[in-house]
């Protein structure tokens, strides 16, 4: 079983790399635009094949190292995600570059795209009743930034307690938001930031129920570690 699934785990990182490969091919050759789903696709394809060869390589072994480190590549890849969508995907009517400000450009941009305060935004498209908008402004922040309720305390114990975990969340959110302001990229909304964190978060308390917190530690190895 040994001789066989050695070779099975190169192979597997291997084909994960050529994907992450294509991925950032993609980012700097116009004719390779990914669409978001193409995106999607790839680092769900690399996370995958990531996991296959870490889970074989660490039974190969005798210890869940390989496996751990897949957890920080994980992390990685999603945050390389969240920055491209929300910084560089034309798609979303990012430009992903700092502009040269001028004062019908800034106006502009505090009128149409600067909001501080809190749920505004969010009561706003409640107000529309446009089901579709709902969808892609308020689901779509709050899914955003879900996985991290579970990479986070995965990757670092002290992001397992509450306090920590939120600090993180809220600061990796506000960077997003500050860099999108200076480069006038989508929009800068404390309403995002609150709908991020709420979305992590909810995912953070559900990986605490001890059914899916057995689950975790079983498909990344972890038994015998608290969570």
């Amino acid at each position: 079983m040994q001789k066989i699934s050695k070779p099975i785990a190169v192979f597997s990182y291997v084909f994960a790399a050529v994907l992450i490969i294509i991925y950032f091919s993609a980012e700097i050759i116009p004719r390779l635009y990914l669409s978001t789903g193409g995106r999607l696709f790839l680092l769900c394809g690399c996370c995958v094949f990531l996991w296959v060869g870490g889970f074989l390589l660490s039974k190969n072994i005798g210890n869940n190292v390989p496996m751990k480190i897949n957890l920080r590549i994980y992390l990685g890849l999603f945050l390389m995600l969240f920055i491209t969508l929300t910084l560089f995907d034309p798609l979303w009517g990012r430009n992903g570059g700092f502009v040269l400000w001028n004062r019908e450009l800034f106006d502009a941009y505090i009128k149409n795209s600067l909001n501080l305060v809190p749920f505004r935004t969010i009561g706003e498209y409640f107000g529309k009743g446009d089901f579709r908008q709902f969808i892609i402004n308020i689901a779509g922040n709050i899914v955003c930034l879900m996985p991290l309720g579970i990479l986070l305390p995965l990757n670092f114990e002290k992001q397992r307690k509450t306090g920590a975990f939120l600090l993180t969340c809220g600061i990796i959110v506000l960077t997003i938001e500050l860099l999108q302001f200076l480069t006038l990229a989508g929009s800068c909304d404390i309403d995002d930031l609150i709908l991020n964190v709420a979305g992590a978060y909810a995912v953070f308390l559900i990986a605490k129920n001890q059914k899916i917190e057995r689950f975790l530690k079983y498909i990344f190895l972890l038994e015998g570690e608290k969570i």
